[in-house]
């Protein structure tokens, strides 16, 4: 049975209207993203780093050749220029990083994360995800609902040019959507291959991709689109699994050789 309350107006205050559920919803995720922000200055604050370079370093830490240029680093942060050059300066006084000026070009000016940067950025260790240990209060299908949720938000905001789409997708952080278009259906037709042979050996590989490359025992080199891209896994024989590790163009490909990172 519902209750039943009577107000005394001379006492109790009318009950204020309710703001609109979209306004309740932006209102809470800007409480976790103060807190969150608040969180992260007083960590890398104490590292010696603030949010700005850290995010710089990570971005780093997560390309194919841990390199970019400061324009590329700007766009992806959602930063002006100046601010991005300003962060990798210091960076670089501090070691974490290096810059050079292409030959081509005198104006552009590539970023490379050095052995100490990539420490700097690491993931820490020991440090309790807040947002995970939040999160896991929730139901399964609280979760679920959440995720999908956020996932719509994020999409629209993308959309808006509030949010930068490189590196933005919310299920893997390499995502990088519609930047090789004519790659999507030989990828689609390499995998349909794939997934319907069970292969035993690198020799049987070759009967079904005769242009494909072999490093070590497991490692498989496909060309996509000719020779523009390649793909790059690891063929777990025993298994009978497919691990995919890099999916690049040609000129990334080599920068990966020469950095000996295959």
């Amino acid at each position: 049975m519902a209750e039943l309350r009577v107000l005394n107006q001379a006492s109790e205050p009318l009950p204020k209207e309710r703001l609109p559920m979209p306004v309740q919803v932006a209102a809470g995720l800007e409480k976790i993203s103060l807190a969150m922000k608040s969180r992260t200055w007083r960590r890398e604050g104490q590292a010696g780093l603030g949010p700005l370079q850290r995010q710089v370093l990570t971005l780093l830490r997560g390309k194919t050749d841990h390199s970019a240029q400061v324009s590329a680093i700007a766009k992806e942060l959602v930063v002006r220029l100046p601010t991005a050059s300003e962060a990798v300066a210091t960076l670089e006084r501090k070691r974490l990083v290096k810059r050079f000026r292409s030959h081509r070009d005198g104006r552009i000016v590539t970023v490379e994360l050095t052995a100490k940067g990539a420490r700097a950025c690491a993931p820490a260790v020991g440090i309790p995800n807040q947002l995970a240990t939040a999160a896991s209060a929730l139901t399964s299908t609280e979760q679920v609902a959440f995720l999908k949720g956020l996932m719509k938000v994020i999409r629209t905001l993308q959309q808006q040019g509030e949010i930068s789409v490189a590196r933005m997708c919310v299920s893997c952080r390499f995502f990088r959507p519609h930047q090789h278009e004519d790659a999507a259906q030989p990828l689609r037709d390499w995998a349909r291959m794939v997934r319907r042979k069970a292969y035993a050996e690198h020799l049987s590989v070759r009967t079904d991709f005769p242009t494909a490359d072999f490093i070590g025992p497991r490692k498989v080199v496909f060309n996509i689109c000719g020779n523009r891209y390649r793909l790059v896994v690891d063929m777990r024989y025993d298994l009978g699994r497919v691990y995919i590790r890099h999916v690049v163009t040609h000129q990334e490909y080599d920068r990966l050789i020469a950095r000996r990172l295959l």
